[in-house]
């Protein structure tokens, strides 16, 4: 005898959440894991991410990097070059970036590549290094196989190049498989057809400070602070001159260099402090160059805002510039800068640091 509905319905468990949730799980949902990122992401964003990888990740191994996508293009989508020159002998490597929701396959790789045998047999652009297929879902293992055996690459590419390539190249002729453009086909170097992993493309592009802004995550923690150096670098000049003024005017006293402030143990305490918050700031910098995307200038928007929460009390009537300093980095510290995207990774003499950036930056002095 089968079961009731009602007993099937009492079957029926409802789903556990098997870790402990945080706010940031209520506020934002649960997290979407990079691969599937990969796939959800627009055409033109996944691009751009091939872009930012081969930027940022293969610095050492490219000197120029384009986009080159669009009407025209002639089946290239990022243009990598080992060594850029203005001529058509440039070396460089090809990107072929297709957004597709399912593994690419044969037929997909015989056009593409066919466009590339037809351009560089016209001269259009010299023949790549190493012709690269990035897709989200990868290659499929038709393909694999295909780029695993070049000769058998060619022996079907040159099969299905009617069904596939001779209407399908350009809209402005028929591209026949014949005469010397054959020739060059049979003769063409398929081994420089790779593939590339999308795991080990989200791998290398998480070594990239374009990651986070792509996928999210938890930004790494920050490194040690630079020890200021012994010496006074060129970056300080102005911010040390400028705290010296500082100083005589309080002292009465006029202070040239360092070694003249020795004899005044609490203002060269206080010296070695601002210098120790300057490199606190300088290291802060670096570290956000390192890991967010060129053109994010959060660094400058960030003492932007200290500078609006600190210049009434720069603009204040002060005893002297020493006490004018304290007071000021007493209300940097305690500023609330939540719109900082590291926000979480500030230290304590950061904000306190800015000050003498600014101050570098001559947009005041404490005298």
């Amino acid at each position: 005898m089968g079961k009731k509905k009602s007993d099937i319905l009492d079957e029926i468990i409802a789903p556990k959440v098997e870790r402990k949730l945080t706010n940031l799980d209520l506020l934002y949902g649960k997290a979407v894991e990079p691969i599937k990122r990969l796939e959800m992401i627009s055409e033109d964003d996944f691009e751009d991410l091939v872009r930012e990888w081969a930027i940022d990740y293969l610095e050492d191994k490219y000197e120029k990097v384009r986009r080159s996508s669009g009407a025209g293009d002639m089946g290239r989508d990022v243009v990598a070059y080992i060594k850029y020159t203005q001529d058509e002998e440039a070396e460089w490597d090809n990107y072929q970036c297709k957004h597709y929701d399912k593994p690419l396959t044969p037929q997909t790789a015989f056009l593409e590549v066919g466009k590339m045998c037809y351009y560089t047999f016209k001269g259009e652009f010299n023949v790549p290094k190493t012709y690269y297929f990035v897709s989200p879902k990868g290659a499929g293992p038709q393909l694999s196989k295909l780029i695993d055996n070049p000769k058998k690459f060619k022996e079907k590419l040159c099969e299905n190049w009617d069904k596939v390539c001779r209407k399908g190249i350009t809209a402005k002729e028929e591209v026949l498989l014949e005469g010397e453009f054959k020739q060059y086909v049979e003769e063409f170097n398929f081994s420089i057809i790779k593939d590339i992993d999308p795991q080990e493309l989200i791998e290398q592009h998480s070594q990239t400070r374009y990651h986070y802004y792509r996928f999210g995550g938890i930004i790494p923690s920050r490194p040690d602070s630079f020890t200021p150096p012994e010496s006074i670098e060129e970056i300080e000049v102005t911010y040390v001159k400028k705290l010296l003024e500082a100083y005589s005017n309080h002292h009465k006293i006029e202070f040239n260099t360092i070694d003249e402030l020795k004899n005044y143990i609490t203002e060269h305490n206080h010296f070695n402090r601002q210098r120790k918050c300057f490199y606190e700031a300088e290291s802060l910098r670096l570290f956000e160059r390192d890991i967010l995307p060129e053109g994010t200038d959060a660094f400058e928007d960030l003492k932007a805002e200290v500078y609006d929460g600190i210049i009434d009390e720069v603009d204040s009537v002060h005893v002297d510039g020493y006490e004018k300093v304290k007071e000021v980095c007493k209300i940097a510290r305690n500023l609330p800068v939540r719109n900082y995207p590291l926000q979480s990774k500030l230290k304590g003499n950061d904000l306190n640091g800015i000050c003498h950036h600014l101050v570098n930056d001559n947009k005041f002095s404490w005298v």
